[in-house]
């Protein structure tokens, strides 16, 4: 049996070429797990080279999604998963129900039915403003200003954006693709969270423009730092703020391929950031992003305060915007199925045996290991 351009799969990672590539390990969890009344959560602990550890990760899946189909589907890797779907789960004790919303966007002819990954934060560990405050950002406040911002206290001193974003860019999303029935392409390819996840989701566009075609942040946390006073009021940090829209303007994809929604609450600790939020908007119009062009949406949540309600409320805004068909056909990628078919179509895994295996997820296959054909057909 002579094989072209394999690859060797050992316990969940790929091998290519005498080389690991960037699948990272990875343990279903059975329970206890988020439930949907509108499709399927798997849930998952993946290990992270970048983050050293273990980061929990909710996949929804939408009713009818067939692991075998050839049927393809946008992701959208969305932050503070664990407050996505279910308020057993969520921090507030309300979720997003973000699956609900796609499950009502469905009747919708201009919406294409997504995955859901849902990041789960770090915070039992108190790292979520580590891993989700813009790292490069920090690279535009001066010496001289540090004395100035909080954040470095909000962080302690520990700063993960980094390692996040190649987290999601680098290690999740392609194991994602190789255990689900994905559209791959940038076009397809979405970031979306509020707060500082918000902030983690706009980084994610920046860093990696050529992996995420669009991001949603909801009331996002401009001003970076989280220092609060008495009464539950939080202190502005303008040095902090003023650092991430600098960093937003030197780095925000300017090629008219991509989209970004933006919006924000005008009650509570969203109130703090209007004045960020008007300076990003006329950043991001500054670098081409306008709503004529259908690359730019920004809402004013009049009324909306900063919480896990309010986001559930407006939550098939930037859904609808992020995965509207009419945009997704106009970004030229109308044959995506047939592209990813052709790069994933191989409906089987061989061992070392030649006996073949549906290739469906990894964690069903007897331990052993098992080779895979890139190309269209394994040649004989």
């Amino acid at each position: 049996m002579n094989f072209t351009k394999i690859s060797v799969i050992l316990l969940g990672s790929i091998v290519t070429s005498g080389s690991y590539a960037a699948i990272p390990n990875y343990e279903v969890i059975p329970s206890p797990v988020p439930v949907s009344d509108y499709g399927t959560i798997t849930r998952m602990a993946v290990t992270s080279e970048n983050l050293k550890g273990k980061i929990i990760v909710d996949i929804w899946t939408p009713e009818g999604y067939e692991a075998t189909s050839a049927k393809t589907y946008p992701v959208v890797y969305a932050h503070d998963g664990q407050n996505l779907f279910d308020s057993a789960f969520s921090y507030a004790g309300v979720p997003w129900a973000i699956d609900k919303a796609c499950s009502l966007l469905a009747t919708d002819s201009d919406f294409v039915m997504p995955i859901i990954v849902g990041i789960n934060n770090r915070g039992t560990e108190g790292l979520r403003p580590s891993d989700y405050f813009p790292e490069n950002a920090l690279d535009y406040i001066s010496p001289e200003q540090k004395d100035n911002s909080f954040i470095y206290q909000t962080c302690n001193d520990i700063f993960l954006g980094n390692e996040e974003a190649a987290f999601v860019a680098e290690e999740l999303k392609p194991l994602i693709d190789s255990l689900y029935t994905t559209a791959p392409g940038m076009e397809t390819t979405f970031a979306m969270g509020s707060s500082m996840g918000a902030l983690a989701s706009m980084y994610l566009l920046c860093e990696y423009p050529e992996i995420f075609g669009g991001a949603a942040c909801m009331s996002t946390h401009w001003i970076g730092s989280l220092n609060l006073n008495p009464d539950y009021t939080m202190n502005d940090d303008e040095v902090c703020a003023n650092a991430i829209l600098q960093y937003l303007s030197d780095h925000i994809p300017a090629d008219g391929m991509h989209r970004l929604y933006l919006d924000q609450g005008t009650q509570g600790w969203d109130a703090g950031y209007l004045k960020y939020e008007s300076i990003a908007r006329e950043i991001v119009r500054d670098k081409g992003y306008t709503e004529e062009s259908g690359q730019l949406y920004v809402y004013d949540a009049k009324g909306a305060g900063h919480n896990e309600w309010y986001w559930q409320q407006r939550v098939e805004i930037p859904l609808k915007f992020l995965l509207s068909k009419e945009a997704i056909d106009a970004a030229g990628i109308r044959d995506s199925s047939v592209a990813h078919e052709e790069s994933f179509s191989e409906k089987y895994i061989y061992d070392l045996n030649g006996i073949a295996y549906p290739l469906t997820h990894f964690d069903t296959l007897p331990s052993g290991l098992y080779i895979r054909n890139q190309e269209k057909y394994l040649k004989r």
